[in-house]
Order: structure tokens, then sequence, then C-alpha cells
């Protein structure tokens, strides 16, 4: 592949050259969403959030939705957890009595709750579900209750409702129901319906039950007759047992000496506590990023760090990133978007990046690790799920150790990495190196590719400014104005002319000898107008003429690809010698605290810190889950940084513990995602506002609401702005550039490769179902469910093997229907069920997608609006499908509105603009046959030129940026690896500026 230089004596005679004016400024990624204010501006600091009135509201919230989601293990029925009451007639929901006699064999969960401080709940009937040893024992409806003492039955207390009956959200949340929508609505009938004599509500009681039952696809194993309740299960299979039981739910009380086990929510909740010995003091985070989240934009600036905390850097640079911008430290190649965000990383207090699936989140956290162990500083990953886990400890092998911390399962994994360690870092001290001489390698080779990176972005600002000029040109040369005719080598240039002729419109004692001058030289008339339009016509050719002369003293642009390529493999290599130098002698040091370390584990077998702060200094990168922080010391800056990811399903009393170990911190997320659900009743988290004396709006404001948003729109509020992560790559490109435009704000570009042999990457199967209410907000469409569970099999049938196939649902009874209509079959591949988060954990993406949209024609509006705003769904589906995209449902209905299905199903319009027509008019005139917008092996070529027996492919160039024009060269080499054909790029403004000569010059590219 080649480019096609644009110099001035490639283009031919354009007129006399002008001295070069000022060189355009390069084009750099800024904070979106600040406007165009100067980075260096800060808004006004807003009004401290009281962190102890946070900090309490955060955990009664916390507090009391984990007593709503509390699970029971089936192996805790009937012990010290829950028991089933006695059999007989079920009077707390049903009405018919205010107290339930718990039986002996309830006595002690009743002794135990009362011990731990937890809640005691009552629930009716019994659901048995899940596999193994997760296998849980949840009732379908459950209230809060309260122990009565009964004097007859001193042994056996009674049990009386102190709450309204709630549908068990730990239930919903095993099923997938976690659509907050649906938990209300189903609350709200649950509390409403008959409230007459006993009997008939009995019969209210037994026909919600078996509604919900079937709303939510569970199996009766029993008749469910709360007249009538059974003593026990009779089977524990699973389904819906006509059982009541009593459970305690929720965090309890521990002894002052235990140290809760991280991953737990009384971990969390001891983090949270300032009245803890080990939790956090408010008076210590003036230094960490915790004081950056509070105090808003103005507490997000750089933090200077304390230079008696931590490992520093050998060679005393300052390690934070203050001054000149941080070299990096890479395996993969960087772009400038993940570079923006690593250098705010490094420098600033709080920085939170948008990262929509398949930009590179990983690629980035893996290079901030690189460069801050690079750099001696103590980092910390906080990973949402195990998946994000797996993929840094992936990325670090070979390079650098890194430590994972969590529960006690991973103690042993930390002795064994330990061990490992010690056997390889023994005997004599590492050969010496000078780390001086390594980092400074490292800048020499970082300075070529920034270089690259700043004359790229210059080229292409430059030509996109040309291709506008260009027209504006072309325009006044039609209406009669043609420059190269007006300003001569003999009659000046419009420098020259332009003063004249503004002195001339002004009028004054000179006028005359300009007007004169004009009428004679050039021919002109001297009207207003003609003067008004000269003035017009001579600016746009200077600018015209010193944009020209910009361009074309770059180097011609296959050249500068070719040296990025060498810079980047070059960086790379000086970064694995650094990082070496910069670990390899720490380790080596370090052999005393790793001892201490594993001998403490050898004896230590509960959770703790002993021995864990020397051994931070020696291994400065560590990583766990962000609900599993209490796992490292809980110390006010533990760490230089910390990187939280998938922040976006994070809750901000999950976020607090994290910010409060950093003195700097990095949150990573996806922005279409509406944020992690709750479970609390309305009522509720607004009685632990009133009980913390803070205003819900001031929290609105901040993100900091329990309940609503989630730590990266926290992150986002108190850091001012948000970076983008801009350039995906993984899904087809016709699914990632209609997620780009519909969920992202047209802010995503895609670069993924495609897949010729792979088929279309887009299917519609066509089924005209009926959208049917189901009990509680939500709604089912059974024959697209039907129809959804053939084309699985379908496609089952001729995949090759080793994919995996999602099968997507927009709610829960239709996920609920698809997976009883899947279950029974079996599969040659890997076919997984699930709503709009399926996607989004630890399946990172799927190759093949079927989504069943469940709206057809005549669907009430409450689920076309509620179906249609789930821009989480959206993007999933889109940017997680490796190779194609089956929808089922009705295409009729979808396509006559708007949104990314209607995009994807309607016929694109190929509609040239004025260079590419200029261009083509050009082509066909020298006997060529020329295709417009054509796929060639999956990728979109501009034109195909066809010229006898050969083919010549071509793309315009009319990027405004550099990064557009290196993703424009990669599709370039791509398609001629692929189709063999010569491939040029072309500058877009050449097309409309010298057509003739281009054209030549394109036809001797054969």
């Amino acid at each position: 592949m080649r480019s096609l230089r644009d110099d001035e004596q490639e283009i031919g005679d354009l007129g006399t050259p002008v001295p070069s004016g000022r060189r355009p400024a390069v084009i750099r990624i800024r904070r979106q969403g600040t406007g165009g204010a100067s980075p260096h501006w800060k808004p006004p600091a807003a009004e401290d959030t009281d962190p102890r009135a946070l900090l309490g509201y955060l955990r009664a919230c916390l507090r009391r939705e984990a007593v709503h989601t509390h699970t029971v293990l089936l192996g805790h029925l009937d012990g010290d957890t829950c028991a089933c009451l006695p059999g007989g007639a079920e009077t707390l929901f049903s009405g018919g009595g205010d107290r339930v006699p718990a039986g002996t064999a309830a006595a002690r969960v009743v002794r135990l709750a009362a011990r731990h401080g937890q809640a005691l709940r009552y629930g009716y009937p019994l659901v048995i579900l899940g596999e193994g040893a997760d296998r849980a024992a949840l009732p379908l409806l459950t209230v809060d209750v309260q122990a009565v003492e009964d004097p007859a039955f001193p042994d056996a207390p009674r049990i009386r409702a102190i709450g309204p009956p709630d549908v068990n959200a730990a239930l919903l949340e095993r099923l997938g129901a976690t659509d907050p929508e649906d938990l209300f609505e189903l609350r709200t009938r649950l509390r409403s319906g008959a409230c007459g004599p006993y009997p008939a509500a009995v019969a209210d009681l037994a026909v919600k039950v078996r509604t919900l039952l079937s709303r939510l696809e569970i199996e009766r194993v029993d008749d469910i007759d709360p007249a009538a309740t059974r003593d026990a299960p009779r089977d524990p299979v699973d389904g819906a047992h006509n059982v009541a039981v009593l459970f305690r739910a929720g965090p309890g009380a521990r002894p002052g000496d235990r140290v809760p086990e991280p991953g737990t929510v009384e971990a969390v909740l001891a983090d949270l506590d300032p009245t803890e010995r080990d939790g956090i003091d408010p008076g210590a985070i003036g230094d960490t990023a915790l004081q950056a989240l509070l105090r808003g934009p103005g507490g997000a600036a750089g933090a200077e760090p304390d230079p008696a905390r931590g490992a520093r850097a050998e060679d005393g640079r300052d390690p934070g990133g203050h001054g000149a911008d941080p070299v990096p430290i890479s395996a993969s190649p960087l772009d400038q978007a993940r570079y923006a965000a690593l250098c705010a990383a490094m420098a600033d207090r709080l920085t939170a990046v948008a990262a929509p699936p398949g930009t590179g989140v990983h690629d980035l956290v893996d290079a901030v690790v690189r460069t801050a162990v690079g750099s001696g500083l103590r980092v910390l990953v906080c990973g949402r799920t195990e998946h994000d886990i797996r993929e840094v400890l992936r990325r670090a092998e070979g390079g650098h150790p890194v430590m994972r911390v969590g529960g006690k399962e991973h103690r042993a994994a930390e002795a064994r990495l330990i061990g490992r360690l010690l056997a390889d870092h023994g005997g004599a001290p590492p050969r010496h190196e000078d780390p001086a001489a390594h980092r400074a390698d490292l800048a020499r080779h970082w300075s070529v590719v920034r270089a690259v990176w700043d004359e790229m972005d210059g080229m292409a600002a430059g030509g996109y400014e040309l291709a506008h000029l260009a027209l504006e040109r072309e325009l006044g040369i039609a209406a009669g104005w043609d420059p190269d005719r007006l300003f001569t080598p003999e009659r000046g240039g419009p420098e020259y002319w332009l003063p004249r002729a503004e002195r001339a419109f002004a009028g004054g004692l000179g006028a005359f000898q300009h007007r004169s001058a004009i009428r004679r030289e050039l021919g002109l008339d001297t009207d207003p107008e003609t003067l008004a339009r000269l003035c017009a016509t001579a600016r746009l050719e200077s600018r015209w003429r010193a944009a020209l002369d910009r361009r074309t003293r770059h180097a011609p642009l296959g050249e500068l690809t070719e040296r990025l390529a060498r810079a980047r493999e070059e960086h790379r290599r000086a970064g694995a010698d650094c990082l070496a130098a910069a670990v390899e002698p720490r380790l080596w040091r370090g052999r005393p605290a790793l001892e201490n370390r594993l001998e403490t584990l050898n004896w230590h077998h509960g959770p703790g810190w002993p021995g864990m702060d020397g051994l931070i200094e020696v291994l400065p990168a560590w990583t766990c889950r962000t609900d599993q922080v209490r796992a490292l010391p809980p110390r006010a800056g533990l760490f230089d940084l910390v990187v939280v990811l998938g922040a976006e399903r994070t809750r901000v009393c999950e976020l607090l513990p994290a910010l409060h170990r950093a003195a700097r911190a990095l949150v990573v997320g996806d922005p279409a995602h509406p944020g992690p659900a709750s479970a609390l009743e309305p009522d509720e988290e607004r009685r632990a506002l009133a009980a913390a004396g803070l205003a819900a709006d001031r929290l609105d404001e901040r993100g900091l609401r329990h309940g609503t948003g989630s730590a990266l729109r926290a992150a986002e509020r108190a850091a001012g702005g948000i970076l983008w992560l801009d350039e995906h790559s993984g899904a087809p490109p016709l699914l990632a550039e209609t997620a780009s435009r519909h969920c992202y704000g047209g802010r995503v570009s895609v670069s993924t490769a495609p897949d010729p042999g792979g088929g279309p990457a887009f299917e519609w199967r066509d089924v005209a179902g009926v959208c049917e209410a189901a009990p509680g907000l939500s709604y089912i469409n059974r024959e697209e469910a039907y129809r959804a569970a053939v084309v699985v099999d379908e496609i089952d049938e001729h995949l090759p093997l080793g994919r995996t196939i999602a099968v997507v649902a927009p709610t829960q009874p239709q996920v609920a229907l698809l997976r009883r209509l899947l279950r029974p079959r079996a599969f040659r591949h890997r076919v997984v069920v699930g709503g709009p988060d399926l996607l989004g954990g630890d399946l990172d993406r799927a190759d093949i997608t079927v989504l069943s949209p469940l709206l057809a024609r005549g669907a009430p509006a409450i689920i076309e609006r509620r179906v249609r705003r789930m821009g989480h769904l959206w993007a999933a589906v889109l940017t997680r499908t490796g190779q194609r995209l089956v929808v089922v449902g009705d295409r009729s209905h979808w396509e006559a509105g708007d949104g990314p299905l209607a995009e994807l199903v309607a016929v694109p319009e190929n509609t040239p603009d004025g260079a590419c027509r200029a261009l083509v008019d050009r082509l066909r005139e020298a006997g060529t046959r020329v295709g417009v917008q054509q796929t060639v092996e999956g990728w979109t070529a501009d034109l195909v030129v066809r010229f006898g027996a050969r083919r010549l492919l071509i793309l315009l160039d009319r990027e405004p940026d550099g990064r557009g024009l290196r993703r424009l060269m990669a599709r370039g080499d791509a398609l001629n690896r692929i189709t063999g054909d010569p491939v040029v790029v072309v500058p877009a403004w050449r097309c409309l500026a010298d057509p003739d000569r281009l054209v030549r010059e394109i036809l001797g590219a054969r």
C-alpha cells in the first residue's frame, strides 16, 4: 500500500508560494464534557460532604440492604441460621393472626439473632434452587418479625410481623430479576388486594403466590395451600415447597478482636465505621483520593506525594508525574486516549475514565501498573469481577509479579507466589544495571513516538482544513472568482492585494489610489460589493496557500507510519528492560520481608495483616476484588495509586475503602450502564438520610446516594469531567459503529478487522408475536421465545466447535421462559441465557448473540419506553458480540421506530461527498470503471477502480486528527494483505484542488 504524497511538485503550479504561516496547533485529547475551558482551570470547590455523616448513611443503607438480599444455603436449613416452622395455617401473610408459634427448633435461631444483632425474618413458601454447594433455600415472600415471649411456652417463642410483606430480593437476584421497576411493582401488587375476612385473605394469598411462582418460572413441588403448610420439605428438590421458615438475616455483630473475612458485608461495614480501630478515620483522609471524592472538583487536583510513605525511584525523579508528562512502560501499543488517561492517573488525585467494551481497558490498566511499578510506586487494582482479576494477572506474566489477595482461599496462592519468588531470586545479587540509563533509553524512544503523533496530528489537521478551504475555493471559482487568475506572480499574491482592497473599501484619503490600482491591474470594478468579495477571496487564498505550505512540509504518510511502528517496538523493549531493572533488585533486597510473610502465613491462618506492610514495600503491585479491599491494611494512602475496574457496577460504599487506601485513584467503567440496582425501599433510604442529617438532592448532585448511580458517576462528578477510551476492537464494525452512535454519542471509532468467512454480522428472524403482561411491571412474548429456541438449535448445528452462544432478552419473564425452553436440550456449544447484564460479567463476549427484543406491534407504551431506553442492553449486545447478532422479533415494529435495531435493518444510503464525486467523474473520464462504497472481503473501500483486468482500491483521507489517520492506514494495510490489490490513500482535498494530476498518479499506482 502507498500514500500519494501531496507536496507542491506533485500538485503542480498552484500559484506563487507564500511564506509559511504558523503551524496549526496539534490536536490533543482532552477531558470530554468540560467545554473549551483551559486545562488549568478548576471549578470552584463545592461544600465538603461531612465524612462521618456520609459513612453513617452508607452503613445504614448497606446493612439494611444486606437483610433484603440475605441468602440461606440449603445446608443451613434447620440449623443455626434457618428453621422450618411447625405445619398448620399460615397467618402472618394471610391475616389470620398477628402471632405465629415458632416451635422449639426455631428457638436457637431467635437466640442467635438477638446475640449477634441480626434481623429476624419470616418467609413463605420455601423455594429451593441452585446447583452443588451453591444450592439455596429462599422463601418467596418475607417480612421482618420480632420474637415475643409466651409464658405458656418458654422454650418456643412466638413471632409477630413488624413490617410490610415483601418479595424476597435475594430470590429475585438469583433468578436474574434485578430491574428496580420490577421489584417496585411486585411489592406494590403484593401489598394490595383483598383485605376481607380470614378465609378470603387465605385464598387471595394462595392466588398471589401461585401467580408469582408462575411469573418467575418456579415449579411447585407442593400444592400451595396457606391453610395447611408443611413442617419441612418432603424432598429437597428444586421448586416451591409449602413450608414456612424463620431465619436470621444481614450482618451480625462480631467480637472486637475478630477481623471480618474480606469479601463479606461485615468487612465493608468495618471499613466504613469510623469508630472501629481499623475503620476509616475522617481525620486522616486529607492526603487520599477519598478526600477528592468528598470535596468534589476542587479536591481532585494533583497531590504532592509524601516522601516518607512508600518506596521511591532510585534516580531522584518525581514518580508522581509532576512537571513533564510521565514516560509510560507498556507491553502493548498505547494510543493517545490511553496515554492521556495514564498521564492523568499519575498526576491527578482522582481520575474518571469512560471505557466502553472493547476499548482496551485492560491494556490501559496493565500500562498504568507497569509504569507505576517501574517508577517505584505501590499500586492496587480492584476488579469488579474475577474476570477483571484474571486479565490483570495474565497481562503481568513475565513482566512483574502481582500479588492476588482476597478471601481465605487466596492465602495459599499468596504463599505459593512468595515461595516461587524466594526460589527464583536467591543466591547472588542481580547484575547491576543503571536504572537511569534504561529510563533515558525509554524516554528517547517515547519521544520519537510522541513526535510522530504530533506530526501526524498536524498533517491530518492541515488536510482537514485544506478540504474545507478547497470546497470554499471551488464555490468561489464557480461564481467567477478564480484566485489563480487574479493573483499571479506578475500582479502579486493575495497578501499584497488584501490590504489594498481593505483600504479601498474603507474609503478615506488614500482609497482613490488603491481603487485605481484595482481597476487598472486586476480589471475589477470598485463598487462596495465587488471590493468586499475581493477581500473575502484574498483572505481565503491566503489561508489556502499557508495551509498548503504547512501540509507539504510533512514527511510522507507511509514513512511516518513505519517510523511510528519502529519507535513503538523499541519503546516496548526498553520498557521491559526498565521494568526488570526496577523489579529484580527490589525482590532480591526484600528477601527478609518475603520470608517473614511466608512464615506468618504458615502459622497465622485467619484474616489479618501481619507481615504485610513489609511485603507491600517489596511487591508493589497488588490486586483484589473491589469488595475484598479489607484484605489489605486499612491505612490511609497505603498505595500511591489505586485502579478501580468495573466502576459502573460498583456501589459508592465499596468505592470508599479503596479510595481511603489511595494517594491517587483511577476509576474506570462503562458509562452506558445505569449502575447497580438497590433492594432498599424508598422509605428505608429516606430514613437513613434523615438519621444522618444529609440532603438527598446534595448527594444526588455528587453521585454519592446509595441505590442511584455508581462509583463511576461519583468519580466523574468529583473529578469535574471524564476521559474517554475511544477506539473499539472486537465486535464487527457494523454493530460497534451502531453502538457508538446510539450508546456513546458517537465518541467511539471502530478498528475491528472483519471476518470475511464468518458470514453476515447481523441477521433478523422475523416473528410477529404478542407482548403479554406478566405479574409485576414486566412482559413476555411467547411466540418470540419459541422461535428463538429454534434459532439457537439451528445455529448450534452449523457453528464450528468451540464457540459460545448467548441468548439475551430485556425482561426476566422472557429470560425465564427462554431458559426453560433451552434447558432440556443438548447443545454442541456453550449456550448461556440471561438479561442485559449477561455479557457484562465474567462472560466478556459471545461469538453469536441471539436477541429476543420482546416488543411487538401493539405493545403497551410503558414497556416500549422501558426496553428502548435500556442503553446497557444495546451496548452489551452490540459491542460484546464477536461474530454475529441474530435478532428474533417483529421486524416491522422495530424498523418503524428509531434506535439501534431500526438503523441495523435500514438500507444504508451511500451518498458520496463533493470530493468523492469530483474524483469519480475524473476517473470515469479517464476510461475506468468506478464503484463507490463497495465492500471487499468485509472491508469498505471508498472507491474500487477497475482498469482492464486490474483492480485498485482507494481510501479517501478525510480524517481530522492523527488517530483517525493511523486507523485509515491500518485499514489500507489490511485491505492490501487480504486482497492483494493495490491500495492508495488519497487526501480528500486533492480531489477538489488538483483532480487531473491526482487521477494520473492513481492510474500510475497500478
